[in-house]
C-alpha cells in the first residue's frame, strides 16, 4: 500500500511540473490561439463594450495586431494598454480608429 502512494505521489509531481511547462512544448499556432484569447479576455475587461468591435490576430512571433474601431481615442488607449499587459506579448500594432 506504501508503494502504491509512492507511485502516484511521483505521478502527481510529474503531471504537476509537465502542465507548469505545457506553453513551453506546444506548438507555436496554439501558443498563438492561447494569447488571441488572453487579449481578447483584458479587452473585455478594459472596454467591456468594444469586445467584439474589435479585431485580434496573434502572429507565431507573439505581435498581436488589432484593428476596428472604438468610441474615443481613450478607448483605444485602454484596448492597447490591455494588449501589451498580456503576458508573452512582443509587440502590439494599433490599426483601430475612431468611430
Amino acid at each position: 500500500m506504501n508503494r502504491k502512494l509512492s507511485y502516484l505521489a511521483a505521478f502527481l509531481v510529474l503531471f504537476g511540473l509537465a502542465c507548469g511547462s505545457m506553453n513551453r512544448v506546444l506548438p507555436s499556432n496554439v501558443d498563438a490561439k492561447a494569447m488571441e484569447a488572453d487579449v481578447r479576455s483584458k479587452i473585455a475587461e478594459a472596454v467591456p463594450s468594444k469586445t467584439f468591435a474589435v479585431e485580434v490576430t496573434v502572429d507565431n512571433h507573439a505581435v498581436v495586431t488589432l484593428s476596428g474601431h472604438a468610441a474615443n481615442s481613450g478607448d483605444i488607449s485602454k484596448i492597447v494598454d490591455a494588449a501589451k499587459s498580456v503576458s508573452g506579448v512582443t509587440r502590439v500594432i494599433n490599426n483601430l480608429h475612431v468611430q
